[in-house]
């Protein structure tokens, strides 16, 4: 088959970083597949693209909504037959809808959402959106949570899938498990704004150093979001943080790093309290390094995290509650936290692999 794929960008987000992954693993089961982008200045994925033989095609310089980027899609729909279109992402979406209908075109249109309804915003631009989605074949949802969501459009609602995140997953790769020792290093990862729930994880460790004397290692990873909100909310964190000479030890900002996987070794668990989401790709990430997980019991995190199977959930709108979390990690034996973290390698093998995303997504198209 020859696909055609959609997106805004091949930067460095978790959306481009699956539709990347979807496009390697067509191209490797031998479809044709093409890219199509409209922020080509964003690259941290091209050199994958490049390496697989995956020609793009690009439209510069967009601003907000342009309806140069539907006459362009047009265009390559009309010059090349594809066979399928697959899409991420909202405005994405919109794009690969009316540049199909522009085209007119025939291929089979699966559209792609990769967030959480909490990040709706307001009624007219969801409705509109999903309105267009009476002309795909598919809508996809990475997430059971969302897919339930969507159904609520009754126009698609026979249209909706769910397909979780693939990953290239090596099933004969040794997995380092931690070592038991008297403390814990926990990793977070997540760009810094309003919904990782920062400040109430610093404030959860505030009240864990008042109940126990002591505090466990805290590494965050990931960039600075530059909005006003998000930087006000990094201030406010700071601020905490340094006015408390235990948490100001026991606290390290890492910056963006280039390699979650391999970082993921270096701690006990990982902690991902966030108050919305799609498939966090971190934490399937944590999954594939053999790592539990302390997670907000959201969307499908309860799914995928289940209980003191796979790590352990807590509310992430309560402080105290992510502190009980972490306090109960603590207190697990050490066959306990590998236990949790089997559990999670197994999990990934089974269900978070490129082979099984891809098998997915053929068959929805044939």
């Amino acid at each position: 088959m020859k696909i055609l794929c959609i997106i805004d960008s091949l930067g460095s987000g978790g959306a481009q970083r699956q539709i990347v992954n979807l496009a390697c693993g067509l191209k490797a089961k031998k479809h044709e597949v093409e890219f199509f982008i409209y922020h080509s200045h964003l690259n941290f994925f091209r050199s994958v693209i490049d390496d697989a033989g995956i020609r793009v095609h690009e439209v510069n310089g967009i601003s907000g909504f342009s309806f140069r980027v539907i006459r362009s899609l047009a265009k390559v729909l009309r010059e090349t037959s594809f066979d399928a279109i697959i899409s991420f992402l909202p405005s994405t979406n919109i794009y690969a809808v009316l540049g199909k209908l522009l085209s007119g075109t025939n291929c089979f249109l699966i559209v792609g959402e990769r967030a959480s309804k909490s990040l709706d915003s307001g009624f007219f631009y969801p409705f509109v959106q999903r309105s267009l989605y009476i002309f795909a074949k598919n809508v996809v949802a990475n997430s059971y949570h969302q897919a339930e969501y969507l159904r609520k459009y009754f126009w698609i609602r026979n249209k909706i899938s769910t397909i979780y995140n693939g990953y290239k997953i090596d099933k004969n790769s040794i997995v380092h498990e931690p070592t038991f020792n008297n403390s814990c290093k926990f990793l977070v990862v997540g760009r810094i704004d309003s919904g990782k729930n920062g400040i109430r994880l610093v404030k959860a460790l505030e009240f864990f150093h008042r109940r126990n004397g002591y505090l466990p290692q805290i590494h965050w990873a990931g960039r600075q979001e530059q909005d006003q909100k998000s930087i006000v909310i990094r201030d406010e964190m700071d601020h905490l943080i340094t006015t408390n000479s235990a948490l100001d030890a026991a606290w390290c900002w890492l910056g963006e790093h280039p390699d979650i996987p391999t970082l993921l070794f270096s701690y006990d668990a990982l902690i991902h309290i966030s108050l919305h989401e799609g498939l966090p790709n971190v934490v399937c990430e944590a999954f594939i390094a053999g790592r539990p997980v302390i997670a907000s019991a959201v969307c499908d995190h309860p799914l995928l995290i289940e209980e003191e199977v796979r790590g352990l959930l807590c509310d992430p709108f309560s402080s105290e509650s992510i502190c009980k979390a972490l306090e109960r990690f603590y207190l697990l034996s050490l066959e306990g936290r590998q236990k949790m973290g089997r559990n999670a390698r197994r999990f990934a093998e089974d269900r978070l692999t490129i082979e099984r995303m891809v098998d997915q997504y053929e068959a929805l198209i044939t």
